[in-house]
């Protein structure tokens, strides 16, 4: 699966290192060394990844996930967070974040407006 060209040239406009794995139905997009917000977090970076659905854009994107995991500074995971799923061969840190019902849009919306939602709690 390839991203609709409005989401390439986001992530390419954004300076982001990332690649897509193909995973049973959908696809994972991973980037590397996403900034997070070092004031709030134990790291100042860690790999994203975010699951998306074959049906991508008509079906909206729900949840993200990272790692190496990530901990609030006090030593707790962020709420939500505390939940591990395997992907790609791969341990990943799941936030059980979900957009308010009917914020998405079925194929106007992309990653743009998801990485508003993202950026909302990690930066």
């Amino acid at each position: 699966m390839n991203l609709p060209e409005d989401d390439e040239l986001f992530l390419r406009g954004k300076g982001f290192d990332w690649s897509l794995i193909p995973d049973g139905e959908g696809t994972l997009l991973i980037l590397k060394a996403f900034p997070l917000n070092a004031d709030k977090y134990d790291r100042s970076t860690t790999e994203l990844m975010i699951r998306i659905p074959a049906q991508y854009n008509m079906a909206k994107l729900d949840m993200w996930y990272v790692d190496p995991p990530i901990r609030l500074k006090g030593g707790n995971y962020p709420h939500q967070a505390g939940v591990f799923e395997t992907h790609g061969g791969k341990s990943w840190q799941r936030f059980s974040r979900h957009l308010a019902e009917g914020t998405w849009r079925p194929g106007v919306d992309g990653l743009p407006m998801f990485f508003t939602f993202i950026n909302g709690e990690l930066k």
